[in-house]
Protein backbone atom coordinates (compact mmCIF):
# COMPACT_ATOMS: atom_id res chain seq x y z
CA UNK A 1 0.00 0.00 0.00
CA UNK A 2 1.35 3.37 -0.98
CA UNK A 3 1.84 5.84 1.66
CA UNK A 4 0.08 9.09 1.86
CA UNK A 5 1.85 12.72 2.86
CA UNK A 6 -1.47 13.39 4.21
CA UNK A 7 -0.47 11.82 7.32
CA UNK A 8 3.22 13.37 7.58
CA UNK A 9 3.91 14.38 11.14
CA UNK A 10 6.95 17.04 11.22
CA UNK A 11 8.48 18.02 14.66
CA UNK A 12 11.18 20.33 15.84
CA UNK A 13 13.03 19.91 19.12
CA UNK A 14 15.98 22.51 20.48
CA UNK A 15 19.16 20.59 20.96
CA UNK A 16 21.04 21.92 24.25
CA UNK A 17 24.66 20.25 22.92
CA UNK A 18 24.54 20.63 18.65
CA UNK A 19 24.13 17.16 17.32
CA UNK A 20 23.03 15.13 20.66
CA UNK A 21 19.26 14.77 20.85
CA UNK A 22 17.82 15.65 24.25
CA UNK A 23 16.76 13.20 26.54
CA UNK A 24 13.32 12.09 26.13
CA UNK A 25 12.63 14.72 23.32
CA UNK A 26 9.97 16.78 23.19
CA UNK A 27 9.21 17.34 19.76
CA UNK A 28 7.26 20.85 18.83
CA UNK A 29 5.02 19.62 15.42
CA UNK A 30 4.92 21.46 13.13
CA UNK A 31 2.62 23.09 11.10
CA UNK A 32 3.67 22.28 7.00
CA UNK A 33 2.54 22.25 3.61
CA UNK A 34 5.41 20.39 2.53
CA UNK A 35 8.94 19.13 3.03
CA UNK A 36 12.23 18.44 1.34
CA UNK A 37 14.09 17.48 3.48
CA UNK A 38 16.87 14.56 2.39
CA UNK A 39 20.07 13.69 2.72
CA UNK A 40 22.07 14.56 -0.15
CA UNK A 41 25.29 12.29 -0.74
CA UNK A 42 28.54 13.78 -2.51
CA UNK A 43 29.69 11.42 -5.02
CA UNK A 44 32.78 11.00 -7.47
CA UNK A 45 33.09 8.45 -10.22
CA UNK A 46 35.96 6.14 -9.68
CA UNK A 47 38.66 7.01 -12.42
CA UNK A 48 40.03 3.15 -11.94
CA UNK A 49 41.26 2.06 -15.37
CA UNK A 50 39.79 -1.84 -16.23
CA UNK A 51 39.80 -3.91 -19.72
CA UNK A 52 36.00 -3.86 -19.59
CA UNK A 53 36.01 -0.19 -20.18
CA UNK A 54 32.99 0.11 -17.51
CA UNK A 55 32.77 2.13 -14.53
CA UNK A 56 34.04 0.47 -11.20
CA UNK A 57 32.80 2.55 -8.21
CA UNK A 58 30.83 5.27 -7.86
CA UNK A 59 32.69 7.01 -4.22
CA UNK A 60 30.61 8.06 -1.62
CA UNK A 61 32.53 11.16 -0.39
CA UNK A 62 30.64 12.39 1.88
CA UNK A 63 27.13 14.24 2.19
CA UNK A 64 24.73 16.76 3.40
CA UNK A 65 21.35 17.01 4.74
CA UNK A 66 18.70 19.70 4.60
CA UNK A 67 16.03 21.04 2.60
CA UNK A 68 12.94 23.10 3.06
CA UNK A 69 10.07 23.39 5.19
CA UNK A 70 6.96 24.98 3.50
CA UNK A 71 3.90 26.49 5.69
CA UNK A 72 1.32 29.10 6.19
CA UNK A 73 1.58 31.81 8.31
CA UNK A 74 -0.28 31.22 11.56
CA UNK A 75 0.41 32.22 15.01
CA UNK A 76 1.95 28.92 16.56
CA UNK A 77 4.67 27.83 18.63
CA UNK A 78 6.34 25.84 15.93
CA UNK A 79 6.73 29.19 13.52
CA UNK A 80 8.05 31.23 16.29
CA UNK A 81 10.56 28.25 17.34
CA UNK A 82 11.39 29.16 13.57
CA UNK A 83 11.34 32.25 13.89
CA UNK A 84 14.21 32.13 16.66
CA UNK A 85 16.45 29.70 14.73
CA UNK A 86 16.71 31.79 11.88
CA UNK A 87 17.28 35.45 13.87
CA UNK A 88 19.67 33.07 16.22
CA UNK A 89 17.81 34.70 19.11
CA UNK A 90 15.30 34.10 22.17
CA UNK A 91 12.04 35.64 22.28
CA UNK A 92 12.24 38.26 24.84
CA UNK A 93 8.70 38.92 27.00
CA UNK A 94 7.30 39.11 22.85
CA UNK A 95 9.63 40.60 21.14
CA UNK A 96 12.81 39.16 19.06
CA UNK A 97 16.06 40.72 17.43
CA UNK A 98 18.57 39.42 15.59
CA UNK A 99 21.27 37.61 18.41
CA UNK A 100 24.49 35.57 17.89
CA UNK A 101 22.74 32.40 18.71
CA UNK A 102 23.78 29.13 17.01
CA UNK A 103 20.46 27.62 17.69
CA UNK A 104 20.86 23.94 16.50
CA UNK A 105 17.96 21.22 16.33
CA UNK A 106 16.92 17.77 16.16
CA UNK A 107 14.34 17.13 13.23
CA UNK A 108 11.68 14.08 12.70
CA UNK A 109 9.33 13.11 10.34
CA UNK A 110 7.07 10.25 10.48
CA UNK A 111 5.41 8.47 7.57
CA UNK A 112 2.46 6.01 8.25
CA UNK A 113 2.71 3.18 6.40
CA UNK A 114 0.00 0.90 8.15
CA UNK A 115 -0.83 1.93 11.54
CA UNK A 116 -2.97 -0.81 12.28
CA UNK A 117 0.02 -3.58 11.97
CA UNK A 118 0.39 -5.76 14.74
CA UNK A 119 4.53 -5.56 14.48
CA UNK A 120 5.18 -1.95 15.36
CA UNK A 121 7.93 -1.57 13.33
CA UNK A 122 5.71 -2.17 10.36
CA UNK A 123 3.43 0.71 11.15
CA UNK A 124 5.89 3.84 10.99
CA UNK A 125 8.68 5.09 8.97
CA UNK A 126 11.18 7.65 10.94
CA UNK A 127 13.43 9.79 9.22
CA UNK A 128 15.73 11.96 11.47
CA UNK A 129 18.10 15.16 10.84
CA UNK A 130 20.70 16.52 13.76
CA UNK A 131 22.56 19.34 14.10
CA UNK A 132 20.13 21.43 11.89
CA UNK A 133 19.54 25.29 11.33
CA UNK A 134 17.62 27.42 9.93
CA UNK A 135 19.59 28.86 7.69
CA UNK A 136 17.12 30.96 5.97
CA UNK A 137 13.40 32.17 6.24
CA UNK A 138 11.08 33.67 3.38
CA UNK A 139 7.60 35.23 3.92
CA UNK A 140 5.61 36.09 1.35
CA UNK A 141 2.03 38.12 1.77
CA UNK A 142 -0.16 38.62 -1.38
CA UNK A 143 -3.35 39.96 -1.66
CA UNK A 144 -6.62 37.31 -2.02
CA UNK A 145 -4.30 34.63 -0.61
CA UNK A 146 -2.65 32.96 2.62
CA UNK A 147 0.49 34.11 3.85
CA UNK A 148 3.07 32.06 2.93
CA UNK A 149 6.84 31.19 4.07
CA UNK A 150 9.30 28.78 3.77
CA UNK A 151 12.17 27.90 6.05
CA UNK A 152 15.20 26.52 4.44
CA UNK A 153 17.42 23.78 6.95
CA UNK A 154 20.97 23.24 7.04
CA UNK A 155 21.64 20.08 8.74
CA UNK A 156 24.03 17.47 9.81
CA UNK A 157 23.80 13.27 9.82
CA UNK A 158 20.33 11.89 8.54
CA UNK A 159 19.00 8.61 10.17
CA UNK A 160 16.27 6.52 9.52
CA UNK A 161 14.44 4.02 11.69
CA UNK A 162 11.26 1.96 12.41
CA UNK A 163 10.76 2.91 15.89
CA UNK A 164 9.34 6.24 17.87
CA UNK A 165 12.58 7.20 20.01
CA UNK A 166 11.78 5.61 23.54
CA UNK A 167 10.83 8.47 26.23
CA UNK A 168 9.72 11.03 23.24
CA UNK A 169 6.67 13.58 23.39
CA UNK A 170 5.18 15.60 20.79
CA UNK A 171 3.32 19.14 21.42
CA UNK A 172 0.72 19.81 19.26
CA UNK A 173 0.86 22.34 16.36
CA UNK A 174 -2.37 24.39 17.28
CA UNK A 175 -5.01 25.05 14.71
CA UNK A 176 -5.41 29.17 14.88
CA UNK A 177 -6.71 31.06 11.95
CA UNK A 178 -4.11 31.23 8.91
CA UNK A 179 -2.69 35.00 8.30
CA UNK A 180 -4.13 36.19 4.82
CA UNK A 181 -3.06 39.07 2.63
CA UNK A 182 -5.80 40.79 3.59
CA UNK A 183 -4.51 40.93 7.58
CA UNK A 184 -1.35 42.57 7.09
CA UNK A 185 -2.06 46.15 7.81
CA UNK A 186 -0.90 48.95 8.58
CA UNK A 187 1.95 48.89 6.47
CA UNK A 188 4.43 52.06 6.90
CA UNK A 189 6.98 53.63 5.49
CA UNK A 190 8.93 56.53 7.04
CA UNK A 191 10.76 58.78 4.98
CA UNK A 192 11.77 62.24 6.14
CA UNK A 193 9.94 61.64 9.60
CA UNK A 194 6.47 61.20 7.38
CA UNK A 195 4.45 58.04 7.68
CA UNK A 196 3.16 56.62 4.60
CA UNK A 197 0.37 54.55 5.35
CA UNK A 198 -2.29 54.59 2.38
CA UNK A 199 0.61 53.10 -0.32
CA UNK A 200 -1.08 49.68 -2.33
CA UNK A 201 1.07 47.00 -2.15
CA UNK A 202 0.59 43.78 -4.39
CA UNK A 203 3.07 42.06 -3.10
CA UNK A 204 5.32 41.70 0.22
CA UNK A 205 8.38 39.06 0.77
CA UNK A 206 10.75 39.11 3.46
CA UNK A 207 14.15 37.45 3.00
CA UNK A 208 16.05 36.35 6.29
CA UNK A 209 19.19 34.82 5.40
CA UNK A 210 22.26 33.39 7.92
CA UNK A 211 24.76 32.41 4.91
CA UNK A 212 25.92 29.37 7.25
CA UNK A 213 28.24 26.79 6.27
CA UNK A 214 28.76 23.31 6.78
CA UNK A 215 32.38 22.27 7.74
CA UNK A 216 33.46 19.00 6.61
CA UNK A 217 36.41 17.15 8.75
CA UNK A 218 38.21 14.10 7.83
CA UNK A 219 36.99 10.89 9.65
CA UNK A 220 33.65 12.16 9.11
CA UNK A 221 30.85 11.29 6.07
CA UNK A 222 28.74 14.30 7.45
CA UNK A 223 28.99 17.93 8.53
CA UNK A 224 30.75 17.85 12.02
CA UNK A 225 29.31 21.61 12.38
CA UNK A 226 27.85 24.67 10.87
CA UNK A 227 28.69 28.17 11.30
CA UNK A 228 26.79 31.29 11.10
CA UNK A 229 27.96 33.67 8.09
CA UNK A 230 26.77 37.33 7.84
CA UNK A 231 22.66 37.65 8.64
CA UNK A 232 21.08 39.15 5.81
CA UNK A 233 17.98 41.17 6.08
CA UNK A 234 15.88 41.69 2.47
CA UNK A 235 12.14 43.12 1.55
CA UNK A 236 10.59 43.22 -1.62
CA UNK A 237 7.26 44.83 -2.09
CA UNK A 238 5.67 45.51 -5.50
CA UNK A 239 3.89 49.52 -5.02
CA UNK A 240 1.17 51.24 -7.40
CA UNK A 241 2.52 54.39 -8.25
CA UNK A 242 0.65 57.62 -6.91
CA UNK A 243 1.68 60.85 -5.74
CA UNK A 244 2.96 59.69 -2.55
CA UNK A 245 5.05 56.79 -3.76
CA UNK A 246 7.08 58.91 -5.95
CA UNK A 247 8.75 59.44 -2.11
CA UNK A 248 9.83 56.01 -2.30
CA UNK A 249 11.79 56.83 -5.87
CA UNK A 250 13.12 59.52 -4.37
CA UNK A 251 14.80 57.73 -1.58
CA UNK A 252 16.40 55.70 -3.68
CA UNK A 253 17.69 57.97 -6.01
CA UNK A 254 18.92 60.39 -3.15
CA UNK A 255 20.11 57.06 -1.75
CA UNK A 256 18.53 58.13 1.71
CA UNK A 257 17.85 56.03 4.79
CA UNK A 258 13.76 54.91 5.58
CA UNK A 259 12.21 53.08 8.08
CA UNK A 260 9.62 50.67 7.39
CA UNK A 261 7.27 48.49 9.36
CA UNK A 262 4.08 46.10 8.95
CA UNK A 263 1.77 44.41 10.60
CA UNK A 264 0.17 41.04 9.59
CA UNK A 265 -3.01 39.49 11.93
CA UNK A 266 -4.92 36.98 11.68
CA UNK A 267 -9.28 36.65 11.80
CA UNK A 268 -8.73 36.50 15.87
CA UNK A 269 -6.73 39.50 16.71
CA UNK A 270 -3.12 38.02 16.98
CA UNK A 271 -0.41 39.60 15.37
CA UNK A 272 3.32 39.71 14.22
CA UNK A 273 4.91 42.85 13.72
CA UNK A 274 8.24 43.52 12.01
CA UNK A 275 9.70 46.93 12.57
CA UNK A 276 12.89 47.93 10.04
CA UNK A 277 14.31 51.07 11.62
CA UNK A 278 17.05 51.77 9.03
CA UNK A 279 16.73 50.68 5.82
CA UNK A 280 18.44 51.29 2.44
CA UNK A 281 15.77 51.38 -0.64
CA UNK A 282 18.35 49.59 -2.86
CA UNK A 283 15.91 49.07 -5.42
CA UNK A 284 13.22 51.37 -7.05
CA UNK A 285 12.15 50.32 -10.58
CA UNK A 286 9.08 52.16 -12.45
CA UNK A 287 7.67 50.57 -15.30
CA UNK A 288 5.36 50.31 -17.86
CA UNK A 289 5.00 46.95 -19.00
CA UNK A 290 2.30 47.33 -21.34
CA UNK A 291 -1.27 47.96 -22.56
CA UNK A 292 -4.16 47.79 -19.58
CA UNK A 293 -1.27 47.37 -17.05
CA UNK A 294 -0.80 49.57 -13.69
CA UNK A 295 2.37 51.26 -13.32
CA UNK A 296 4.14 49.40 -10.50
CA UNK A 297 7.05 50.69 -8.41
CA UNK A 298 9.32 47.81 -7.79
CA UNK A 299 11.01 47.85 -4.55
CA UNK A 300 13.70 46.64 -2.86
CA UNK A 301 15.07 47.44 0.47
CA UNK A 302 17.79 46.17 2.33
CA UNK A 303 17.60 46.39 6.23
CA UNK A 304 20.84 47.90 8.24
CA UNK A 305 21.98 47.47 12.10
CA UNK A 306 20.65 49.80 14.35
CA UNK A 307 20.32 50.12 17.56
CA UNK A 308 16.33 49.90 19.07
CA UNK A 309 15.43 50.37 22.94
CA UNK A 310 16.56 52.21 25.66
CA UNK A 311 19.63 51.43 28.40
CA UNK A 312 19.65 48.71 29.56
CA UNK A 313 17.53 46.91 27.37
CA UNK A 314 18.76 48.47 24.20
CA UNK A 315 19.52 46.29 21.19
CA UNK A 316 21.68 46.00 18.22
CA UNK A 317 19.14 44.43 15.47
CA UNK A 318 18.39 45.38 11.64
CA UNK A 319 14.84 44.07 12.70
CA UNK A 320 12.41 43.62 15.60
CA UNK A 321 9.61 41.02 15.83
CA UNK A 322 6.69 41.74 18.03
CA UNK A 323 4.02 39.38 18.85
CA UNK A 324 0.62 39.98 20.27
CA UNK A 325 -1.50 36.73 21.82
CA UNK A 326 -4.94 37.35 21.86
CA UNK A 327 -5.80 33.74 21.59
CA UNK A 328 -3.11 32.32 24.11
CA UNK A 329 -2.20 29.84 25.11
CA UNK A 330 -2.88 28.33 21.47
CA UNK A 331 -5.71 26.17 21.11
CA UNK A 332 -3.80 22.38 20.52
CA UNK A 333 -4.60 20.87 17.36
CA UNK A 334 -3.44 17.75 16.32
Amino acid sequence: MSVSADLLRLGLVREATPGVLPANPAYQLLRVTSESLAYQPSTQQSNELNSSRQTVDIIVTGGQSGGDIAFEVSSNPGFEMMLEGVLCNAWTADALTVGGMLLTHGIEKRFTIDPEAVDVTKQYDYHRIARAIVDSMTLTFTPGGPGTGTASILGGAYTRDNNEIAGATFIPAGYLPVMVGSGVLPIIFTIDGVDYTGWCLSNLVVNFRNNGRAIACLGQDSASEVVLGRFECEVTGDIYLNAEARAVTDAFLNNDEIEFEFTVEDAEGNTYRFEFTRVRVSAATTLATGTNQDVIINTTLQALVDTVGTAPDEKITCVTVTRTHVTSPWPMGV
